[in-house]
């Protein structure tokens, strides 16, 4: 009987620990004091991945015309890249919101602009099926990457990797 009480003691005590400490964890983005360089990355992953040249930073009209609602979002930092040939096989957005309740509006944002894309707005046979099996919309913390390359995976780990 006192095995059965001490193995219970013990399990519960367990089950505290994790509830003790001052309050904060670092185990994810969403609580961690994490401040990546959205620019930077962007960089880094032209220089690794292929991309398109002609990749133009969508800003104003241009943002709202293919992101509708992503400009009223409040913003740490936005970069979105899109690609200005009529051919288009490849886009980068990198978005870091303010307000962490703003994470899932601007992924579902990235997301229609890809299912417009997949759905037939790329045009073009290549296009298309690069936009259906090759794009992903993440988050991690209040950080959202939308990304449409042929390593998009490979991309995704890296974007991962800053966390």
């Amino acid at each position: 009987m006192k095995n059965r009480i001490l193995t219970l003691l013990l399990s519960l005590s367990l089950l505290l620990l994790p509830a003790c400490g001052n309050g904060s964890s670092s185990s994810s983005a969403a609580d961690a004091d994490v401040n990546v360089d959205l620019s930077a990355f962007y960089t880094d992953t032209m220089e690794k991945y292929e991309f398109p040249n002609s990749l133009e930073l969508a800003e104003g009209e241009l943002l709202d015309g293919y992101f509708a609602g992503l400009s009223e979002v409040e913003t740490e930092q936005c970069l979105v890249y899109l690609n200005m040939m009529s051919i288009n096989n490849g886009e980068i957005a990198l978005v870091q919101v303010k307000n962490s309740a703003d994470v899932d509006t601007v992924k579902g944002i990235l997301q229609d602009h890809i299912d417009y894309m997949a759905e037939g707005g790329a045009f073009y046979p290549e296009a298309t099926e690069l936009w259906s099996n090759s794009s992903k919309v993440v988050s991690n913390g209040s950080y959202i990457m939308m990304v449409v390359n042929p390593s998009c995976d490979a991309i995704v780990e890296d974007f991962n990797a800053l966390f």
